[in-house]
């Protein structure tokens, strides 16, 4: 959706993009209009300066070159300001890039930059994002195109720059193998543990467990993906001051498409659900995924080695997307995205979303929820 959480050096946190940003002065408790904050992606740097980044690197001349728009501010004021500043583009380059195929059957052509910025204690800036390499030709099932285009289970890599974001290289695969999951190695969160370590945790399908991997060399080498054991999708991780690291996920219930009164089984919810049952049932446990749907919390006392059973923090129905944020020594925001329709019940929302999704989606009303997760001793 590119919304994001962000903390204030004054204390307060602000949820944004664009003209209808909301500021909370009270960690989340209230909230009332904030400043506007450009789109696209925000690092605080370590000399306290900002990186401002589009999403999307647009392809110029050669197969995987790019270049990428930004901005630096020298501080959050000079950011929201609205002081007029012209943008600058960075060359990147991931050499055996290819182009994939959307949910909704269009090519994509730009580079989409990940979701998360990482700056390393040398100043080196990390981007993890995925998407498809030439040789990629694992097919994702439950996809009928329209276009002749055809969807390939994806790889989560690292691009980086080591100049402050002047130009960004492909530095190194952090997980493909063809196989795992029904979408495999994809919506990757990074986090920095120090001295050279690195996590990311992965979204792998609609019902196929998260994946974790770790690097100790600063990202050029990863460990082999294992798998966390819990459905999410694109999860998000923060380290908070205590050691403590928190991740948030979702999932949605299954749903079918229907054709002239039927259900219609070659949907990528159904091909994904019939895949748990025969590859994932006894690695994550839950007899039915969709009964489960909802928004949860994790965490892990020993920096992602292991983790305590999830915590659901939301019923369905959500995007199963959250944002989360740290703000204290032992606490964090976790923002939940609810469906809602005018006038519906939340038991109806969810037999719409099964049943006549295709008729209602116009109509959704996005709820924000966001709750505090307190994970003191």
């Amino acid at each position: 959706s590119g919304i994001y959480l962000m903390a204030l050096p004054g204390g307060e946190i602000l949820l944004g993009p664009g003209v209808n940003s909301i500021i909370s002065k009270d960690l989340g408790v209230t909230w009332e209009v904030g400043p506007a904050l450009p789109s696209g992606r925000i690092l605080s740097l370590k000399n306290e300066t900002f990186l401002l980044q589009d999403a999307l690197a647009r392809p110029v001349d050669g197969v995987g070159r790019f270049a990428l728009r930004w901005k630096r501010f020298s501080s959050f004021e000079a950011m929201i300001s609205g002081e007029e500043q012209s943008w600058s583009e960075s060359p990147v380059r991931v050499a055996r890039w290819t182009f994939l195929t959307a949910d909704n059957d269009v090519q994509i052509r730009h580079l989409g930059m990940g979701q998360h910025l990482v700056e390393l204690e040398d100043g080196t800036l990390l981007s993890a994002t995925a998407g498809n390499f030439e040789g990629d030709t694992s097919p994702i099932v439950g996809f009928v195109p329209t276009s002749g285009q055809k969807w390939f289970k994806y790889r989560t890599y690292l691009i980086a720059s080591n100049n402050g974001g002047s130009s960004w290289e492909y530095l190194s695969t952090v997980a493909y193998d063809g196989m795992t999951g029904q979408e495999s190695f994809c919506e990757p969160a990074l986090i920095n543990l120090g001295g050279g370590e690195l996590l990311v945790v992965m979204r792998t399908g609609r019902f196929s467990p998260m994946y974790q991997t770790r690097s100790l060399d600063g990202g050029r080498t990863w460990q082999k993906p294992m798998s966390t054991h819990v459905l999410g999708l694109s999860p998000q991780i923060v380290l908070l001051p205590s050691g403590i690291l928190v991740c948030s996920f979702g999932w949605r219930p299954l749903k079918y498409q229907y054709s002239n009164g039927r259900k219609d089984e070659r949907g990528p919810y159904p091909a994904a659900a019939r895949d748990y049952q025969k590859r994932y049932l006894k690695d994550v446990g839950i007899s039915d995924p969709s009964a489960a749907a909802g928004d949860y919390v994790m965490v892990s006392r020993d920096k992602g080695q292991t983790w305590d059973p999830p915590r659901q923090i939301a019923p369905p129905l959500t995007s199963g997307y959250t944002l989360l944020l740290a703000t204290g020594q032992d606490t964090a925001l976790v923002l939940s995205s609810r469906l809602t329709l005018p006038g519906k019940s939340l038991e109806n929302v969810s037999r719409i979303w099964e049943n006549k999704w295709s008729e209602w989606k116009e109509k959704v009303v996005i709820l924000r929820e966001v709750r505090q997760i307190s994970l003191k001793q």
